[in-house]
């Protein structure tokens, strides 16, 4: 499953709770502007002393005042459940069945293979973890990266990484930081207005 498949999986799930503080966050603008149109009864009340054109002044600049606070934590909230979102599908994806999680990495490589001789870099946690079945995965990835590129070998790294899922996937010189965080951290970047349009 890939990264965007299960980030859309959750926004569909978030946007019942999304519609919710939406709704919570428009109730608390409402009772903002009723309470402004109490406070400006009441200034108008005060201002009776004043010239018109000053408790005019008075009133515009607190009613614009509390539109920009209302704005304000709107976004705010809107940005917390962004942040909620991707948190979630960080948790998801490191939280993959092994098979499935293997099987997420091995996409990655194949996907930003260049071809050559390539050393593939996990964290020490996966490293561990996967002690096992890495020899397996190693061969079948090279399986398939000599067919995407003739001569092509990716060799598994005794290697690592400090980083918490994911690979670093080197050649020469040149690293590809493909960790889970590096690629949610771009996918929030190129989908950021899209998923904000999904969830507003």
């Amino acid at each position: 499953m890939s990264v965007e498949n299960i980030v859309k999986k959750i926004l569909d799930e978030a946007q019942t709770a999304a519609r919710s503080i939406n709704e919570k966050a428009q109730r608390d603008l409402e009772k903002m502007t009723s309470e402004l149109d109490r406070e400006e009864k009441e200034l108008r009340e005060a201002s009776r002393k004043k010239t018109e054109s000053e408790a005019e002044e008075i009133i515009k600049r607190r009613v614009s005042s509390a539109r920009l606070e209302g704005r304000k934590r709107i976004l705010g909230e809107k940005d917390m459940i962004v942040g909620e979102v991707y948190a979630e599908a960080r948790g998801r994806i490191l939280g993959l069945a092994e098979d499935r999680y293997l099987d997420f990495l091995r996409k990655l490589v194949v996907s930003y293979s260049a071809g050559g001789n390539e050393k593939v870099m996990l964290s020490q946690k996966d490293l561990v973890r996967f002690k096992g079945k890495l020899p397996q995965w190693e061969k079948e990835l090279n399986g398939e990266a000599s067919k995407k590129s003739k001569g092509s070998s990716i060799a598994l790294s005794s290697e690592t990484r400090n980083i918490e899922g994911g690979l670093v996937l080197s050649q020469g010189r040149t690293e590809i930081n493909l960790s889970v965080d590096v690629i949610l951290a771009e996918t929030k970047y190129i989908l950021e207005g899209e998923v904000t349009g999904i969830l507003f």
